[in-house]
């Protein structure tokens, strides 16, 4: 006629089993969503379009930086040449541009910790703004105080 104790907590272990299961299946959809790029860019357009933004921007300074020291390079290039008594110009054809690329890449790799550095700390600013964002939404989601009425249970 009753259920003996140890049946009854079986079977509310069961259920409990079944609300943690139906939870956490629940909590991987969610975040499934939020790490969908199209709903990324649906819920935050102003941070993923910075987000861009600042890649765009890195790499333009990249670019500009590296014809920048090209040209300081092909100065510097030119006044070793005169330092050492300008006999390159007695270096016949392949023979000077060979040697020209070759001092370029020697006076490159002295320099060579600016460019990268740039590049790396741009990276890494993008990257901690992208994870700040999706963590800010994630945990907005998980806790239910989402702003734009999105809410599912």
């Amino acid at each position: 006629m009753g259920e003996t104790a140890s049946a009854r907590t079986d079977r509310e272990l069961g259920i409990l089993r079944g609300a943690i299961e139906r939870d956490v299946d629940a909590l991987k959809e969610r975040i499934r969503e939020d790490m969908d790029p199209r709903n990324v860019l649906f819920r935050q357009p102003v941070a993923v379009l910075g987000s861009l933004g600042s890649l765009a921007t890195a790499a333009a300074v990249a670019l500009m930086r590296r014809g920048r020291e090209k040209r300081a390079m092909d100065g510097q290039v030119d006044a070793l040449v005169e330092r050492f008594g300008g006999r390159i110009d007695k270096l016949k054809g392949d023979a000077r541009k060979r040697f020209r690329k070759q001092l370029r890449k020697e006076l490159a790799e002295v320099d060579a910790t600016g460019p990268k550095a740039v590049v790396y700390g741009a990276a890494s600013a993008l990257l901690t703004a992208l994870a700040t964002t999706v963590a800010q939404t994630l945990g907005r989601r998980l806790l239910g105080d989402d702003e734009d009425g999105y809410r599912r249970r």
